[in-house]
């Protein structure tokens, strides 16, 4: 009889821990395919975000990115500490994410050209080749109250800082027939946040105000098609032409 009940109590015994390791197995197998379930779903937010980006292709463009001074960002700042670490990030992933608490992630990007939407407007960094290593860099901080422009030439690694303006043979009031014209200079001053500059392809750059329609008497044209010239490091502006919106 005492072997009955103790091969019944060893039994008993056995069959718990057998429920207890079923449930803890139970247990694990949930946590992990729980954690399992939520790196997929961050994955796939994630991807969501993301946008390739071949750094080889745009190696230029990217490493002159962190060494630009923090004042051609100024409107929403982005620090140069922040910017290496995020350039490294696309050298070693070739793709780029959002740091959500900063700014909007990567729009654009093109040979010579990288966008970059910010909470009310947007960030520009275009590139123009003089010849291997160097560089006329223009930067647009594009926001509500209009664009601010800074230019630079980039040889070996350094910035040289350059007056926007200086950058041109003819900037903007070219398109002016008489400057002497009080009323067609008080109109051009009165629209000069609506130009719009597109930078487009290696050497391109349009400048575009709709609003001169008003006033064609006093203007040439709308836009403003400019060609950079490597040899004097500047863009020449090759015709004025109406366009319609």
């Amino acid at each position: 009889m005492k072997h009955l009940i103790l091969s019944l109590l060893v039994l008993i015994l056995f069959s718990c821990k057998k429920n207890e390791e079923k449930s803890a197995s139970k247990m694990l197998n949930k946590k992990a395919q729980d954690t399992l379930k939520t790196e997929t779903e961050n994955d796939d937010f994630e991807k969501q975000d993301t946008l390739k980006i071949n750094y080889l292709e745009h190696k230029n463009l990217l490493d002159i990115l962190t060494i630009l001074p923090d004042s051609t960002m100024e409107s929403w700042e982005w620090e140069k500490l922040e910017r290496v670490e995020y350039v490294k990030k696309i050298q070693k992933n070739n793709y780029a994410m959002p740091p959500r608490d900063r700014y909007s992630t990567i729009s654009l990007i093109q040979p010579n050209t990288l966008q970059i939407g910010v909470v009310d407007g947007s960030w520009i960094l275009s590139i123009y080749k003089i010849k291997p290593n160097n560089y006329i860099v223009i930067t647009d901080d594009k926001v509500g109250d209009g664009n601010e422009f800074m230019a630079f030439e980039y040889l070996n690694g350094e910035l040289t800082y350059i007056p926007f303006k200086d950058i041109f043979d003819h900037f903007l009031t070219t398109l002016m027939i008489d400057e002497n014209d009080e009323k067609c200079m008080e109109f051009f001053k009165d629209n000069y946040i609506g130009f719009e500059y597109e930078f487009i392809g290696t050497k391109k750059l349009h400048i575009t105000n709709f609003s001169l329609e008003e006033s064609k008497s006093c203007f040439k044209g709308n836009t403003l098609n400019y060609e950079f010239n490597p040899e004097a490091k500047k863009f020449n502006l090759i015709n004025i032409e109406y366009l319609k919106r």
